[in-house]
């Protein structure tokens, strides 16, 4: 015989700062064993190989296992007011950390781009510009996000947790283990840098809305992800146009799996928001909405446009270099020959 925590019962200071304490010990855990020394962090034979397939095999499945084990065990022993009461000072914590950690993580890619040399597009190879270890931290983040759906059935939203939902968490694991055996280096920073701000944005809704704080950016946040999407798919159409004779057919495959992995979210994503915003939005806010629309259009256009703007400077680059290498050659071959 068991005794369910009633709904008006509260949980006290001391259960809700253990919670807490709990889920620092976890963040510790994983920094310890994901911030090592950026030496650690290399490129051997075209793969950032710091783990087998048995740590995305053993994770992934344990996620899909705990979910409907976890919302066993919070129905039947706890309730929903109780549940929201413990994890309070659990989930600004959580909300908190992934900001500070996105926003190092975009710092350090615009870092690499602006200030340290790394390519923009059309580079399979550059490793030492300061990318690789965000790309690193980037991928092993994709497994504290599991905690976005454990906080959803705490709480009891399991209508949250929805096919896109667990398909996003479980699939993004395995393509970016994929990155870092495949193509860890040159491009592959694209992706993570977007990912990352768009994180920015979403946690801090969160963490706002845990707060009661109206958060301006909240009805823009699909489709600043559907911009996500697009802009990946644009740049990756790019790096195969802008690929250096050195290409693998390991780097087609990352490519073709990053598109693979964009298309699905973005179709999955597309039909989430027609059902959640389109459908509840009142007739005197279709014109607002028209315009949004035609904003974010406008927005994802202007990306590709961007892409495609310095593509073409590459493409010019490549051009110069090549006349003015041929011309040193000749002038060499005459040298040798006086």
């Amino acid at each position: 015989m068991y005794n369910k925590i009633s709904q008006s019962q509260r949980a006290s200071l001391l259960a809700r700062y253990t919670c807490a304490g709990i889920l620092t010990c976890v963040f510790a855990v994983w920094w310890k064993l994901v911030f090592v020394a950026e030496s650690e962090i290399t490129v051997v034979d075209g793969s950032l190989s710091m783990h087998s397939y048995h740590t995305p095999l053993f994770l992934t499945a344990g996620y899909l296992v705990s979910l409907p084990t976890l919302n066993f065990m919070v129905r039947r022993y706890f309730s929903d007011a109780y549940i929201k009461d413990l994890m309070k000072e659990s989930m600004v914590l959580y909300n908190i950390s992934q900001v500070v950690l996105n926003g190092w993580m975009v710092w350090r890619f615009v870092d690499a781009v602006v200030n340290r040399n790394h390519p923009f597009i059309g580079d399979i190879s550059t490793a030492n510009c300061g990318t690789l270890f965000p790309v690193w931290v980037h991928y092993t983040d994709k497994y504290l996000e599991f905690f976005d759906t454990y906080f959803m059935v705490l709480r009891g939203r399991m209508d949250q947790v929805s096919f896109l939902h667990v398909y996003h968490h479980v699939s993004i694991v395995w393509a970016w283990w994929l990155a870092l055996i495949l193509f860890p280096a040159g491009d592959a920073y694209f992706g993570a840098l977007l990912n990352s701000g768009i994180h920015v944005l979403m946690y801090s809704y969160y963490l706002l809305a845990l707060l009661k704080i109206q958060c301006p950016w909240k009805k823009y946040l699909t489709q600043a992800q559907l911009f996500q999407f697009t802009s990946v798919l644009v740049y990756s159409s790019f790096c195969i146009q802008l690929a250096p004779k050195e290409i693998e057919a390991r780097h087609y495959a990352a490519i073709f799996i990053q598109i693979w992995e964009m298309a699905s979210l973005f179709v999955l994503f597309s039909i989430f928001y027609k059902k959640s915003y389109r459908k509840s939005k009142k007739p005197a806010n279709s014109a607002e909405d028209d315009q949004c629309q035609a904003a974010v259009k406008a927005a994802v256009q202007g990306a590709a446009k961007a892409v495609e703007s310095a593509a073409k400077d590459a493409g010019k680059a490549r051009k110069v270099t090549t006349p003015m290498h041929n011309q040193a050659t000749k002038v060499v071959k005459r040298q040798n020959v006086w």
